[in-house]
This record gives C-alpha cells, structure tokens and sequence, in this order.
C-alpha cells in the first residue's frame, strides 16, 4: 500500500473561482477525496 499526504482546504467563493482552484490543486498531483460545505480534502501520493 502506498503512503499518502493530505491536505484541507477552504474554497470559499462561487462556481468559477472554485473550479479554477479545484483544477490547480489537480495540476499539482491532488486528488479531491471529500468536501464539507467549504472544507475540500485532498490526497497524493509521496
């Protein structure tokens, strides 16, 4: 099994800007595994 870094981060903000955030943290290696209203939790590998 792999081991894994995790991050949280609030996205505060409407569709564009949340998308656009959302699509760094892709570029970046981030997986999205879970949100909570504005709490998005990311994952990657080492």
């Amino acid at each position: 099994m792999g081991k894994y870094e995790y991050k949280c981060v609030a996205i505060c903000g409407l569709g564009d800007r949340t998308t656009r955030k959302l699509n760094e943290y892709g570029k970046e290696g981030w997986e999205l595994v879970g949100n909570s209203w504005i709490w998005h939790y990311f994952k990657r590998k080492k």
